[in-house]
């Protein structure tokens, strides 16, 4: 099933469309779309494919400043976490309750960039990453209550992206509050190292088997947001020693398993997962869904059920496919770019 949100500009090689973020277990999908004047808006649909509109109070919704509101997650209960974007191009981060009520928020100590959030879980609790006032990355958690924790990786970088260092984000929260994410390391070469942090504050760092250590690589990417389990299994991707990438999952106790989906492309910046960016989920039942870059650097969806076996998630017509989210019961969301460059979305239902 593919559809286009009221409102999204569809005009041929306008490089607008809509883009979801997430889909919760009720199948009610949140993201975005871009009007005419390339301006964000939030969207919610149904599973009934009713659709609700809406803007952040306080987003700069000026035709010609690319702003606006951006969601990135949903709840099983139906609360939204995104940020917006002011005219001053400054993120504040966000939180729309069912019945439309806002709650705007800032990590204390934000600058720069701002506030972005990635994830929510049940109970509220939304974690993500802020710039401090040199453009620096941190994770942090903003618990239920308001209350902020924040943190940096063991031997984490120092400096900015534009020096190559994209310090911490956390990516994803569990039911449970445990969190899961990644850093850039100060060896040099920025490489990229996951950790799990536990609902007391403890950081656990890993690698995965094969991580490269060169510049740019190692376990997970910048922005790459990782799939993470009630019980703690976290689904990534690592980047070897030829900067290919390759997807992973790791159990609980610490045990991986490295997979590459079917078409997958093997020379550098080719691989299952992305170099940047691109994000894994994965559900209770096991089942991973990314994307992969093909030899000819082209991107697909993937969906790997938990027995192992991967399938390839392209609609019709696409010219590159990526995608956004997946929920417990296997329901896939992303967009896709058609022969016009118009992006819409996707979902992809299980048999």
């Amino acid at each position: 099933m593919v559809f286009d949100a009221p409102g999204a500009d569809t005009t041929a090689a306008d490089f607008n469309g809509t883009f979801p973020g997430s889909i919760n277990r009720a199948g009610v999908i949140t993201g975005y779309y871009t009007d005419a004047a390339g301006t964000a808006h939030g969207f919610l649909r149904g599973p009934n494919g009713e659709y609700t509109g809406f803007d952040a109070p306080g987003a700069d919704l000026k035709p010609g400043d690319y702003n606006g509101t951006v969601p990135d997650s949903i709840n099983d209960l139906g609360v939204v976490a995104g940020f917006y974007i002011d005219s001053n191009n400054f993120e504040h981060g966000f939180l729309r309750s069912p019945e439309g009520k806002f709650t705007a928020f800032e990590v204390p100590g934000a600058s720069g960039y701002g506030t972005t959030p990635i994830a929510i879980n049940p109970e509220g609790a939304v974690v993500g990453y802020y710039t401090d006032a040199t453009y620096a990355f941190h994770a942090f958690l903003r618990r239920p209550d308001g209350a902020f924790a924040t943190w940096v990786g063991p031997g984490e970088c120092t400096g900015n992206g534009s020096q190559g260092c994209y310090g911490s984000g956390a990516t994803n929260i569990n039911a449970f509050g445990a969190v899961a994410g990644g850093y850039s390391d100060s060896s040099g070469n920025f490489v990229h190292r996951g950790f799990v942090r536990d609902v007391e504050g403890h950081l656990k760092t890993f690698d995965a088997p094969g991580a490269g250590a060169g510049t740019d690589q190692g376990t997970g990417c910048p922005g790459c947001a990782v799939g993470l389990s009630a019980f703690g299994a976290v689904a990534g991707n690592y980047i070897d020693a030829n900067s290919v990438s390759h997807g992973y999952l790791r159990s609980p106790d610490g045990s991986f398993v490295r997979f590459d989906a079917p078409g997958a492309g093997t020379a550098a910046g080719q691989g299952t997962g992305c170099p940047s960016d691109c994000p894994t989920s994965l559900n209770e039942s096991g089942a991973v869904m990314g994307s992969y870059i093909d030899a000819n650097y082209t991107l697909h969806g993937y969906f790997r059920a938990p027995d192992g076996r991967i399938v390839t998630v392209d609609p019709a017509g696409t010219l590159y496919t990526w995608s956004s989210g997946m929920n417990d019961r296997g329901q896939i969301t992303g967009y896709y770019l058609d022969g016009n460059y118009v992006y819409h979305v996707f979902v992809r239902v299980p048999d």
